[in-house]
């Protein structure tokens, strides 16, 4: 007898719901044969909702759609330059060995730190990098994967590179044996002077990296 009368209670509530007129941008659940679906303005306003389907296909669609925007904000390119992919992360401290950044890089679809490969990329990255100061900060220095070694500059492979000589700050490169990694410093002001290419003992702080995806 009871559970008659929770049949009947609950077939008008269905009954109901079935013919709510729903206000525009509502998003409502109720049962339908048996199953959980939602009707009115939902697939924009929700971030999981349910189909008929009951055969599993939604969950593994939920997945990949999770994982696949993953993968997309891990692999963002903020600046292309020749197919290539460069990518920052500043803190507003300074607090980032070229040790630390590493394998920060290559969590990022296998990147690396990045190389500076011509003085137009270069030129390409400054605004990016100044864009990316933490407010509070007037300048932030980033690390690149180059070094400097026997008054050489270097990619990241060891390959033998020249730049321009007026992207290096004053009185750099330094020919001190220990510095031998190279990083970035950009300054919110583009018209101050101190934009430029230094090299810096690997475990100095500063303030972020540059990743080349």
């Amino acid at each position: 007898m009871n559970f008659v009368k929770l049949i009947l209670f609950v077939s008008p509530i269905c009954g109901l719901l079935a013919n709510l007129k729903l206000p525009a941008g509502s998003c409502v659940s109720k049962i339908v044969n048996g199953k959980l679906v939602q009707v009115g303005d939902c697939e924009v306003k929700s971030r999981y909702y349910f189909h008929q389907k009951d055969d599993g296909s939604d969950i593994v669609r939920l997945i990949k759609k999770s994982r696949d925007e993953k993968e997309r904000a891990e692999n963002k390119c903020d600046v292309t330059y020749k197919t290539k992919c460069f990518r920052a992360v500043v803190y507003g401290t300074d607090n980032v060995t070229f040790n630390d950044a590493e394998p920060i890089c290559k969590s990022m679809n296998n990147g690396k730190p990045a190389n500076i490969y011509d003085l137009a990329l270069y030129q390409m990255l400054l605004p990016y990098l100044r864009s990316m100061i933490p407010a509070g900060l007037s300048y932030i220095r980033v690390w690149t994967g180059m070094e400097y070694k026997n008054n050489q500059l270097l990619l990241s492979s060891g390959g033998p590179i020249t730049i321009a000589t007026e992207v290096w700050r004053p009185t750099h490169p330094r020919t001190d044996a220990s510095r031998t990694n190279v990083g970035i410093s950009a300054n919110k002001d583009p018209e101050n002077e101190h934009q430029e290419m230094f090299n810096y003992s690997p475990s100095w702080f500063i303030n972020g990296y540059l990743c080349e995806i």
